[in-house]
């Protein structure tokens, strides 16, 4: 008896043994293996993300990574499409504004249901706003509604806005690609709403609904079957987190990705072209990249016109458009953006590339050269973003400074510093820019008004401030432009920042995949929406 016992239990050893051998070779799933279209027998599209979102709703607090995915998940009022940059109704078919540009009345989709099924109406649209205006200036929407006060909504579908003072840009500012999407009022009413547990598993209107996220793996979005709009046409999309540029594009070329977030380098570009099984297609954007003077009064070099002058002569950003861009992007020259034609000033332009001009500048304000060849030293931080050459534009202009005795000290930081560096420590004279100014000059006005967020610089000017007003109120272009004009004309003589260069984004992606928000074919997609994308 003790010695059948004996061999059933060397027998259960033995068993249990081999089914733990199998099970180390078992990888974990992730999405180069389970969730590939080839595996599931799914239309899948996996899109190789640099930046990880913490949580998927930006209206309370912005966070660069967050559009990149919550695009296909929560939708506006109106919006801006990615290829053509018109706007076009979203969840409002249809809008007019009254004659004294006070009062916008818009007409709601009747055929919008949430993500969980329960209808969407007025009244989501009325809370979420309203609870924007709750927040005030701390909440990252509220720039776009602050001019609100009051909201009515006759019946579920009409949303009446009343506004404080004249807009004629209310719609567009509606529309901010970095402003605020419609949250579900029956999710959110009564809650905290930075801490609501739904800001990391969203509930919206999308054409995708939000399935999981694996923290350092991946976020998986599933096709919503009954969006309203344009798509979905794939069943599904993992945005698969790939913090190198360098690894997402071996991906695709591999074919373990399909599409990805961020730029490739520039340098590989002529060699993309001929890759097979890849398509490559350069994407203009209302994008600059740009350097912000540190003019807060702190730092005894910035603080003079001069300098900053002086400075901008010396940059060559030409250099800079043909080596690193690989002569793919555009030289700035504009103080706003040259490709929105009837709000870019002619008659002010960027200073020319002129080393001899930069050095007499600073020779004749004083700025002596000491015995190592410098006059003086500034710090210069950048940090990392998706748009490409962001932390390797310092690197040129670091070397063009030397030419006229400045030296720069580089340093590079994870994007996720940069509040703390910028805003809190402020020991900094330039810093590393790069975002959106159009498709409408109202969004630059964030960058330069006194007292807005993204104004690095902590450039005041009342007359800036006063003409960025008068040119929210003006109903027509013709009107607008002409503020908008005097602008730069004052950006001109004060020079708080320097435009590097007019940016395009290289993108790469799968040739068995068309419809992305880049292309002509795409309806109705807004950056970073995978609406129109379908398998060939």
């Amino acid at each position: 008896m003790k010695k059948n016992w004996f061999l059933l239990s060397v027998m259960l050893i033995v068993v249990i043994l081999a089914a733990c051998s199998n099970s180390d070779n078992i990888s974990e799933p992730g999405p180069d293996s389970s969730q590939s279209s080839e595996n599931n027998g799914k239309d899948s599209l996996i899109v190789a993300t640099k930046l990880e979102p913490s949580d998927y709703v930006i209206n309370y607090k912005w966070n660069g990574a967050i559009p990149y995915i919550n695009r296909n998940i929560f939708s506006k009022l109106v919006a801006y499409d990615a290829y053509s940059g018109e706007l076009f109704g979203d969840l409002a078919e249809d809008w007019k504004q009254s004659d004294d540009v006070k009062t916008y009345t818009f007409d709601l989709r009747k055929d919008v249901t949430w993500h969980d099924g329960e209808p969407f109406t007025s009244a989501d649209v009325k809370w979420t706003i309203e609870s924007i205006l709750e927040k005030g200036d701390s909440a990252n929407g509220y720039p776009a509604v602050s001019n609100v006060d009051e909201i009515e909504t006759p019946d579920d579908h009409t949303v009446v806005f009343h506004l404080k003072k004249e807009s004629g840009v209310f719609v567009q500012k509606l529309a901010d690609y970095q402003g605020f999407d419609i949250l579900p009022k029956h999710l959110y009413e009564d809650t905290d709403v930075e801490e609501n547990p739904y800001n990391k598993e969203p509930i919206g209107t999308g054409p995708f609904k939000y399935e999981e996220h694996q923290i350092g793996s991946h976020t998986k979005l599933v096709a919503n079957e009954d969006y309203y709009g344009d798509g979905p046409y794939l069943d599904e999309i993992i945005f698969q987190y790939v913090p190198s540029e360098e690894t997402a594009l071996t991906s695709i070329e591999a074919g373990d990705a399909h599409a990805m977030t961020a730029s490739p380098a520039f340098a590989e570009i002529s060699r993309l072209e001929e890759a097979e099984g890849i398509e490559f297609k350069s994407d203009p954007q209302g994008i600059v990249q740009w350097i912000s003077f540190n003019v807060d009064g702190s730092r005894e070099y910035m603080s003079d016109p001069v300098v900053r002058e002086a400075i901008a002569t010396a940059i060559d950003n030409e250099e800079i458009a043909e080596k690193l861009y690989m002569g793919l992007v555009e030289p700035a020259e504009s103080w706003y953006l040259s490709s929105i034609e009837w709000a870019d000033n002619k008659s002010v332009r960027q200073p020319e590339h002129d080393v001899e001009r930069a050095n007499q500048l600073l020779d004749d304000a004083g700025y002596e050269k000491g015995d190592d060849g410098y006059r003086f030293t500034l710090t210069y931080r950048a940090f990392e973003t998706s748009i490409f050459g962001t932390t390797d534009i310092p690197i040129f202009i670091q070397q063009q400074l030397e030419k006229v005795g400045i030296k720069v000290d580089y340093e590079r930081f994870e994007w996720a510093l940069r509040t703390e560096m910028l805003d809190e420590r402020r020991d900094w004279d330039i810093a590393a820019g790069g975002g959106d100014r159009g498709p409408d000059p109202l969004f630059f006005a964030s960058y330069l008004k006194s007292g807005s967020a993204t104004n690095k610089m902590l450039y005041e000017n009342s007359k800036v401030d006063e003409l960025f007003e008068l040119g929210e109120k003006a109903g027509t272009k013709d009107e607008r432009a002409k503020y908008y004009f005097e602008i730069q004309e004052i950006i001109d003589e004060d020079i708080p920042m320097y435009n590097v260069v007019e940016y395009s984004i290289p993108r790469v992606f799968n040739e068995n995949y068309t419809g992305f928000h880049w292309q002509e074919n795409a309806v109705n997609s807004t950056n970073h929406m995978f609406n129109s994308v379908k398998k060939k």
